[in-house]
């Protein structure tokens, strides 16, 4: 197995494990007896844990690992991390109990918090078992994070879909998420004293947070977008609307699965600045076998999406197809690496910059198109936004540090790639 599996793909396989807990645990629920009011009830309860969470713990996850490693001592800083994370975590779920009325009465159309009690716990327990695959990444432990990949995501998709199939509702089935994740923080705490790893270090928090804080300015400014694609549904349209938009606004999960995973491990990579040459290589090559799987499989996606979403999900969901296919041309901007070499070399203010921009022509574009297109013209929105942000992050690069687009992007078949998938998008869409 060791020969098999290296840092890179270990990550990737746990990526594609959460992700297809994700789809599947989404077929199930279309294909039983909840409605779309019910469904789109669960989506809400998982969409405001991630609105409110997902830029601090993405940013201090990505600032982990380039000093992640306590060299002093021979052991991880992942101990300081859980209680900075844990901090955040807390903080977060006081801010949206205070602000509950905000998030109901402007950002959900009048429409309560679902669960609100149950929703401040997820809140507080789910950021922290993040650090397990961390963990296993920096102590190069491969083997363990396909493990837990798959011990963990079985476990949530039978506590999650288990009660709905039983017949109990949706409500028990977010129950079952919770502790899918109590779980989780279990393996976590476990895993650290069994290794030692509860040390706590002053000056990592220190380091920790002066490289992360601008992370988590730059992405709540760029990961948000997909958030405020999602508020923008929940305040013009009902929750039926909203769970047609989030079963289709999902990537071609591999493409940002495998993706994220690459980019995630590349970064203590190209800490090692003496060897940057080599690692332009690494990630070039690699970018490259991606782009020959990802590439024809999305365009065999976007010929086939329209007639099967109604067969994979049920026939209320067929508008969802149009939103997937937009999100699928995702993979141009998801192939291009800038970010990952900027952020290894611990240069995060043109990431936030670029975020910045990101957001705000993301949400001009998606208020201007879902006046024409609809909740299309806001997915629409989303992909001239993430590509505008990764052309400005590679001029950046080739201004600030001589790096060229080639240097780590196959230049030529990304473009004639990239042309292609466009044409094909263009026809799915006309034929059907």
């Amino acid at each position: 197995m060791k020969k098999y599996i290296n840092s890179i793909s270990a990550f990737q396989i746990f990526q594609l494990a959460r992700y297809s807990t994700l789809i599947l645990v989404g077929i199930v629920f279309a294909k039983t007896t909840l409605t779309q009011k019910a469904i789109g009830e669960y989506e809400t309860f998982v969409f405001l844990a991630g609105a409110v969470s997902f830029f601090w713990l993405n940013g201090l996850l990505k600032a982990l690992l380039p000093i992640g490693l306590n060299k002093s001592n021979n052991k991880t800083n992942v101990f300081s991390a859980l209680l900075v994370i844990q901090s955040f975590s807390v903080l977060a779920a006081t801010l949206l109990f205070l602000f509950q009325s905000f998030f109901s009465n402007v950002l959900l159309n009048g429409k309560p918090i679902p669960e609100l009690v149950l929703l401040l716990i997820f809140i507080v327990v789910s950021p922290a078992p993040s650090l397990v695959e961390y963990y296993y990444l920096l102590t190069k432990r491969n083997k363990a994070i396909v493990i837990y990949a798959v011990v963990s995501f079985s476990v949530q998709f039978v506590l999650v879909v288990l009660p709905v199939l039983l017949g109990y509702g949706v409500q028990l089935a977010m129950k079952g998420l919770v502790f899918s994740f109590v779980g989780r923080y279990l393996w976590l705490l476990i895993t650290l004293f069994a290794n030692r790893e509860i040390v706590f270090s002053k000056s990592f928090v220190r380091e920790h947070l002066q490289l992360g804080l601008p992370l988590v300015i730059a992405t709540l400014l760029s990961g948000s977008a997909q958030f405020i694609d999602g508020f923008i549904v929940t305040s013009r349209f009902d929750e039926a609307t909203f769970a047609v938009f989030r079963y289709g606004a999902r990537e071609l999960p591999l493409a940002m699965l495998l993706a994220n995973a690459l980019s995630n491990a590349m970064l203590p990579v190209f800490a090692q600045k003496e060897l940057l040459a080599e690692n332009l290589q690494q990630l070039k090559q690699s970018v490259q076998k991606l782009m020959h799987f990802l590439f024809p499989l999305t365009a065999i996606l976007l010929l086939v999406s329209k007639p099967l979403f109604p067969v994979i999900f049920n026939v209320k969901f067929q508008e969802s197809a149009t939103i997937f296919n937009i999100y699928l041309l995702l993979i141009i901007s998801r192939l291009m690496f800038p970010q990952t070499i900027l952020n290894g070399l611990k240069r995060s203010k043109p990431i936030m910059a670029a975020a910045l921009f990101e957001l705000i022509l993301n949400v001009v574009l998606s208020l201007v198109f879902v006046q024409f297109w609809g909740i299309a013209g806001i997915a629409m929105a989303t992909f001239v936004a993430y590509l505008f942000e990764k052309i400005y992050l590679a001029a950046v690069v080739k201004q600030s540090l001589n790096i060229s687009l080639s240097g780590y992007l196959p230049k030529r078949i990304f473009f004639i790639y990239s042309a292609i998938i466009i044409v094909i998008f263009i026809f799915a869409e006309l034929i059907f």
